[in-house]
């Protein structure tokens, strides 16, 4: 069936949709030229649309626009295991124009309105594109919407400007002053009558500056979350900035975050382990200045799942004794002890490496494990790399080592601290080069791959922790962690 969609944004703009065959390859349309929905001369203009021909497929249709499959799904309202039918129309996010179709990433202290806003569109074209009732319908951070942009791109508009606590006694013509501003100017920023009122604690946008002006309450001046949306297995990095003086603290998911200095805010990385349930977490944030309290912050957070699989494996015969369940979590203990430590310092900058110059992964991160038939109960905590033993092992990222020895389960080991609880760790290796409370650099030979401990055959077993958290290492060497 046509998508919903579809038919909810037309009802929106009011015009009937007119629909041309595609019997080649679709082109994406170009700036400033007609599209198959180009509208007519007294009709109001409408997102692009493709119609789906024999033979085509989400992803398919997706490459062609250069656009990702994600995308298509929100702005069509489709599910993942949509199927498309010839002659089908699907809406085509992006380009130029007086409507553009779009997907936006909900933003920490996002309300509909503010969505609305950006794109220069009202609340109920919003509601009716995601099929939401009410207005005052709560956002999660991360969340994806639909959009009919009418910036005449697909980009929101950018508010920039700074904010400013009412203090008391303090009135509109005093804070104009300060700023160097018309008393109109600020009450036009903020949407006030004028002349106004103001009242000690209000927040008021000061439309000075190129920075973005983000809608968050009391003191914050930004909160970013990132990547978004948030998948099991990940790090997630979270900045704060605040107009008070003083130091951030917060929680998410049953896990305090450590905040360092980071540009003119603070910075704190968590990971989300494989076996974090999907669903909506709150994150909190608060913090204290020498005066008073910070103004305590919430947003929910969406967790979606990594859909990660299932590894049977089998071990030899002799190896059956490692399979004793007290043995792994003996290790477990004991190697928290390393994890768990914690130092300010960052010793990494930019992306990390992969720790071989074969990388060919035998087994990827996060799929849970059953061993010679027994119950599905823990998960693969790494990366695991086919290589011949004696093949050379390099640091992914400068730092110290903790830890060079022997295992029983993870065989021969070198565990590298890089700072602010990250740390990464080499199991299964032949022998070792580096000692306890050596600094080593990116690329430095550390060890050669072996079949040592809990292993069926040489490879390498490939850690990233956060504060004793196993996290896919990969997406380190893919995005740049401040």
């Amino acid at each position: 069936m046509r998508s919903y969609l579809i038919l909810t944004i037309l009802c929106l703009l009011l015009v009937p949709l007119a629909v041309q065959a595609q019997t080649e390859t679709p082109t994406p349309p170009e700036t400033g030229t007609d599209s198959a929905a180009e509208a007519t001369a007294d009709s109001v203009a409408i997102p692009f649309v493709h119609t789906v021909q024999e033979g085509e497929n989400l992803t398919y249709i997706a490459q062609t626009y250069g656009i990702t499959v994600e995308e298509l799904l929100v702005v069509n309202s489709l599910s993942e295991d949509a199927i498309l039918f010839v002659g089908q129309t699907l809406i085509i996010p992006g380009g130029e124009g007086e409507a553009v179709a779009t997907v936006y990433t909900v933003q920490p202290g996002d309300t509909l309105y503010d969505v609305a806003d950006a794109f220069n569109t009202d609340v109920s074209a919003v509601l009716g594109s995601n099929h939401m009732i009410a207005p005052e319908y709560d956002l999660h951070s991360g969340q994806t919407l639909a959009v009919v942009s009418r910036t005449g791109s697909a980009l929101p508009q950018t508010i920039n400007g700074r904010p400013h606590i009412v203090a008391p006694g303090e009135s509109l013509l005093q804070i104009a002053a300060a700023y160097g501003l018309s008393p109109r100017t600020i009450s036009n920023a903020n949407g006030l009558p004028y002349p106004t009122y103001l009242y000690p604690g209000q927040r008021l946008r000061i439309p000075l500056g190129d920075a973005p002006y983000r809608h968050l309450p009391g003191e914050w001046v930004d909160v970013q979350i990132r990547p978004l949306p948030i998948v099991q297995g990940q790090t997630v990095s979270i900045y704060v900035e605040n107009l008070l003086d003083g130091l951030p603290n917060g929680e998410l998911a049953g896990q305090a975050l450590h905040f360092v200095p980071s540009g003119d805010g603070f910075t704190a990385l968590i990971g989300l382990d494989a076996f974090t349930a999907p669903g909506a977490y709150t994150l909190t944030l608060s913090g204290s200045s020498s005066d008073r309290p910070w103004t305590p912050f919430r947003t929910d957070l969406d967790v979606l799942s990594g859909g990660y699989g299932v590894q049977y494996i089998t071990v030899p015969e002799e190896l059956n004794a490692l399979l004793d369940p007290t043995i792994r979590q003996n290790e477990d203990t004991y190697l928290a002890t390393i994890y768990t430590n914690y130092r300010e310092e960052q010793d990494w900058q930019g992306l990390f490496q992969v720790p071989l110059t074969v990388t060919i992964v035998t087994a990827p991160y996060g799929d849970s494990r059953s061993y010679n038939g027994g119950p599905f109960d823990i998960f693969h905590t790494g990366v695991d790399f086919g290589a011949n033993a004696g093949t050379p092992v390099y640091a992914s990222a400068p730092g110290n080592v903790v830890y060079s020895g022997a295992l029983e389960l993870r065989g021969n080991a070198v565990i590298i601290d890089h700072g602010r609880g990250v740390m990464t760790a080499y199991f299964h290796l032949t022998e070792s080069f580096v000692t306890v409370g050596e600094a080593v650099s990116a690329g430095q030979l550390i060890a050669t791959v072996g079949s040592t401990g809990l292993s069926s055959g040489p490879h390498l077993h490939w850690d990233l922790r956060i504060l004793n958290v196993p996290v896919n290492g990969l997406q380190w060497t893919t995005t740049v962690f401040p």
